[in-house]
């Protein structure tokens, strides 16, 4: 798919929900690749395709969810917090395609629950969105994406964690400083419940040991 000067203004134009919608459902063929997706974003590409990542890592599914789309979400923050202009991806993970009927249901679940969130952002703390900025935020959002995909046993002990830079990610997309600082509070939040967990179970772990050794 290419993208003209008037579509890409339309495009800017677009509440985040609705130009996700749209640029899947132009997607030919039931696939949608992830270089089709980044090339239709242009300069909202980091912002979106993070939060499209967050999304089916913030609805409760099956296990191994969190590392499947954190990965790739520490692999963007990563360039974020480098300095890179747009993503970057090697040929072979942006011919990388998913169901388009899959990713629209998924998409449309959320809509409403973001088209309030839209409302609700507006262009507020510009700093934290423009370059010194972003690269900071890339450097929170590395962090935030190390511990998301820590494998805590505990189904959706990863949820808050999610919400939050699903919040986090809605705010950058949208300029928003205060939504920014909103989901960077939650998923300070979402890291304590995180961590607490894993270090609850390793101490229970460690006493487990012990009194298997103990004589």
């Amino acid at each position: 798919m290419t993208v003209s000067h008037a579509d890409s203004r339309v495009a800017d134009a677009l509440p985040t929900s609705e130009l996700l919608i749209r640029i899947v459902e132009r997607c030919p063929d039931g696939q949608v690749s992830v270089g089709d997706l980044i090339d239709e974003l242009g300069d909202r590409a980091f912002g979106i395709i993070l939060l499209i990542l967050s999304i089916p890592v913030a609805i409760p599914g099956p296990p191994g969810l969190p590392v499947i789309f954190g990965v790739p979400m520490l692999v963007f923050a990563a360039q974020l917090w480098l300095g890179h202009d747009r993503p970057w991806l090697p040929g072979f993970v942006r011919r990388r395609e998913f169901p388009r009927i899959s990713l629209l249901s998924v998409l449309r679940r959320v809509r409403p629950t973001l088209a309030f969130l839209e409302n609700v952002c507006r262009p507020r703390l510009l700093p934290l969105t423009e370059p010194r900025g972003e690269r900071w935020l890339g450097a929170y959002i590395l962090l935030s994406c190390i511990v998301l995909i820590n494998p805590v046993p505990i189904p959706f002990s990863h949820l808050p964690l999610a919400w939050a830079l699903t919040v986090l990610f809605l705010g950058y997309v949208e300029r928003d400083g205060w939504v920014i600082l909103g989901g960077i509070l939650a998923a300070l939040a979402g890291m304590a419940i995180n961590l607490s967990l894993t270090g609850s179970l390793l101490l229970l772990g460690l006493k487990f040991l012990r009194h298997l050794l103990a004589p």
